[in-house]
């Protein structure tokens, strides 16, 4: 494509869909059997890490630019790195020859939560910071889905052998599991956000419940933001349909006790996942596909926005 159709393209995506980044969600897809309990999440990319390379020009005149803008405090300042915070604390960047050339790695890093940018910051930053880096791309993505109901009463598993972490509210209900590990390549917590935000003080939510499944997807997993959560399953089983009693036994405690699967070898594990999820009316993960299908190309969008090249604005 050319710089010119570059220019009216870019400005025909500022103006219509940059204003559309925040709000998708709400989709007009048709309801299907799922939804008849559950109203579509919200769904968003809520944090955005993207790497690239600094040449030695672009990196005094981007230090340069820096040091005499208001918005961006910078600190840590040498010939060969720095650290900066940018519009009002919501943007890290860091950028570090010395350690890139050791590591044999990118030497510049932005992150940021593209839900808490306006348009105007949104193009500001692709702009004046993220245009000065070559070779660029995402190394961090978390998808978030965001359900006006109670998912404390789910039970949530994964096809995969995953480490499942639990952490209990005062209440005894459980109020946030984690898949996988903190460094892994995808990371999924599902975790209660309306008692998140009241213990860290921030906004008060209106909705009655509010809860967030989030995947945090890094390095190989990040081009697969479309189609990683094909193995989880947000259930509501109902143990009591089960006939054999042995089963009906073994489902109960599976359900009330994590650390009884450990125990269990794999084909019996398989036997029981199985089974869980015959007897669970609800998936909740079909309502997160079938949202995603809905707002892909807005997101895609979004990603593509990012990665476009604007240089000629300059």
């Amino acid at each position: 494509m050319s710089k010119n159709n570059h220019a009216n393209h870019s400005n025909h995506l500022e103006n219509h869909d940059l204003d559309n980044f925040s709000k998708t969600g709400y989709s007009n897809s048709r309801l299907n059997r799922h939804t008849m309990y559950t109203p579509e999440p919200k769904l968003s990319f809520d944090a955005m890490t993207i790497i690239g390379n600094l040449n030695k020009n672009n990196a005094h005149k981007l230090s340069e630019f820096m040091s005499i803008e208001p918005q961006i405090r910078l600190w840590d300042i040498l010939q060969t790195k720095f650290k900066a915070k940018a519009l009002q604390e919501k943007v890290y960047i860091e950028y570090d020859k010395v350690k890139a050339d050791t590591w044999d790695r990118r030497n510049m890093r932005v992150e940021f939560n593209p839900n808490k940018l306006t348009h105007e910051e949104m193009l500001w930053l692709k702009q004046n910071i993220i245009d000065y880096m070559e070779d660029d791309g995402f190394t961090r993505l978390d998808l978030a889905f965001d359900f006006e109901d109670d998912l404390s009463d789910y039970y949530a598993m994964t096809d995969k052998s995953v480490k499942k972490t639990i952490f209990y509210g005062r209440n005894g209900k459980p109020e946030t599991k984690y898949f996988g590990v903190r460094d892994s390549d995808r990371f999924i917590r599902i975790y209660n956000k309306k008692q998140e935000r009241k213990d860290n003080a921030d906004i008060e939510v209106v909705s009655e419940h509010l809860w967030r499944v989030e995947i945090e997807l890094k390095r190989g997993m990040v081009d697969y933001w479309n189609d990683c959560f094909n193995d989880l399953h947000i259930l509501q089983p109902d143990w009591k349909t089960i006939e054999r009693t042995s089963d009906r036994a073994m489902v109960f405690m599976l359900l009330n006790d994590e650390e009884e699967w450990g125990k269990l070898e794999r084909r019996t594990k398989n036997k029981y996942k199985k089974l869980i999820k015959e007897i669970s009316p609800i998936d909740l993960t079909d309502l997160m596909k079938s949202t995603l299908k809905a707002n892909e190309k807005q997101l895609q969008k979004q990603i593509d926005f990012w990665q476009r090249e604007f240089r000629f604005w300059k």
